[in-house]
Formats: C-alpha cells, structure tokens, sequence
C-alpha cells in the first residue's frame, strides 16, 4: 500500500510541473503579444509625429502664399496710388497697402510659431523613432529566446507525459479513480498526514484512522476526500530536554564554624 502511494505522490507532483509548465507555454504567446502591442503603439506614435510635422510643412506653405498674396496687393495698390487725382484717394490706397502690410506682420508671426512648434515636433519625433528603434530590436530579442524557450518547454513537456504514463501504469485503477476525481476539483488528490491532520485542508483525522493511516492502510480525508499519505520522517521532531544543572556539595566559608 505504501507503495501505490509513493507513486501516486510522484503522480501528483508530475502533475503540478505538467500544469505550470502548460501555464508558462501558455503565457509565452500572452506576452509576446503585450510586446507587439506596444510595439505597434510606438510606431503609430511616430507616424502620428510625421503626420503633425508635415501638417505644420503644410500649413508654413500656406502662410508663404499668404504672404506673397498680401505683397502682390501692396504693389498693386502701390502702382495705382501714382495715377489717382485726389488726397482722400491717395489716402485710402495707403489705408489699404498699411492694412497689407499689417497682415504680412501677422502672418510672419504666425509662421514663426510654426517654425518653433516644428522644432519640438521633430525633436519628439526623432526621440520616438529612437525609441522604436529600441524596442524593436528588444522584440526581435524577446522572439528569438521565446522561440529556444518554447522548444525547451515542448521537450520538458514531453518528457512529463512519458513519466506520467509510466508512474499511472503502475497504479491500481480505484486508486487513480478517487485520485482524478478528487484532483480535478480541489487541484491535488494526495495530502500527507501529520500531527493527526490532513495536510491537505487542515482538518483532523479521528484516532482509528489516523491508526490505520500510520500502520500503512490507505484512507481518504474525511473533508477533502483527498488519499492520505503518512511519512514518519515529516513528523516534527520534539524538542531537546535541557540539560539539567548539577548542584555540587556546598563548601564553607573560610573561617566560618
């Protein structure tokens, strides 16, 4: 009975290694993509920088068209100042060259700003294009060791499977039973017994069993229904007695009757 299990407790622990091992393999994809996504998210960061940069190349053109529009109005008004006949004519075609030239003012501002937003932008631009940069060659990393790991955790895997296969050949088929139904809903289906309680939930197991348990029979947990497993060498160990302190012969003071 010991033996069935022994096996059955290398069973279980098989069984752990397999599920974190499938929990890992699972992971793997999960955070290659966590990768790709902030991957993705620098690059439309970047094209989101050249699209304003180019915005504001755009908007700069126009403020030159502008401009030169409001230069071609000065010297037309400029030519016909020279043929009008009266002041207040002269006077209302400087009005209009004056509010030209207020408005190239304008504009020459307005394109200086431009000028002052483009230099941020292609500074935030070229830190984002270094950025991607980095990152891209952190995920082209992380794919090539994702890629040995994975072949790594398929062979480990592997490996589990035949040792599973082999340990559950070895056991009697009531045993395997109790312990499949019992894993597949509390996660184990073994717990070792100790101090005369199942390590499994904690809870104590009556004298008889406990008994029966220590004398090698195998039993389930009355609350978990777990197979339970005593191992004496688990068992802790009581404490050493001190030393006790010898008293000697009490010896007479000098002098003293």
């Amino acid at each position: 009975m010991r033996t069935e299990l022994e096996a059955l407790t290398r069973l279980q622990e098989i069984d752990q290694q397999t599920a974190q091992l499938r929990a890992e393999i699972a992971a793997l994809p999960k955070r290659l993509a966590t990768l790709e996504t902030r991957l993705a998210a620098e690059k439309a960061a970047v094209e989101q920088a050249q699209k304003v940069l180019k915005d504001e190349e755009a908007l700069r053109r126009r403020f030159e068209s502008d401009i030169k529009d409001q230069q071609q109005k000065i010297i037309k008004f400029r030519e016909q100042s020279s043929g009008v006949k009266t002041n207040e004519q002269y006077r209302a075609l400087q009005h209009e060259v004056s509010f030209a030239e207020e408005e190239i003012r304008k504009i020459e501002d307005r394109e200086l700003e431009s000028m002052e937003r483009s230099e941020k932008l292609g500074a935030q631009l070229k830190e984002a294009q270094s950025q991607l940069a980095d990152s891209t060659k952190v995920v082209e990393i992380e794919k090539d060791q994702a890629r040995a790991q994975s072949a790594e955790q398929q062979k480990r895997l592997e490996d589990l499977v035949r040792r599973r296969d082999a340990e559950r050949s070895g056991i009697p088929e009531d045993l395997l039973r109790v312990y499949d139904r019992v894993s597949s809903t509390r996660g184990t289906g073994v717990a070792y017994a100790q101090g005369q309680r199942c390590l499994g939930c904690h809870m104590g197991i009556r004298p008889q069993m406990w008994n029966q348990i220590r004398d090698g029979e195998i039993h389930t947990c009355e609350s978990c229904g777990r197979l339970l497993f005593y191992d004496p060498s688990k068992e802790p160990q009581p404490e050493p007695e001190p030393e006790k302190v010898k008293r000697g012969r009490r010896v007479p003071e000098a002098g003293v009757d």
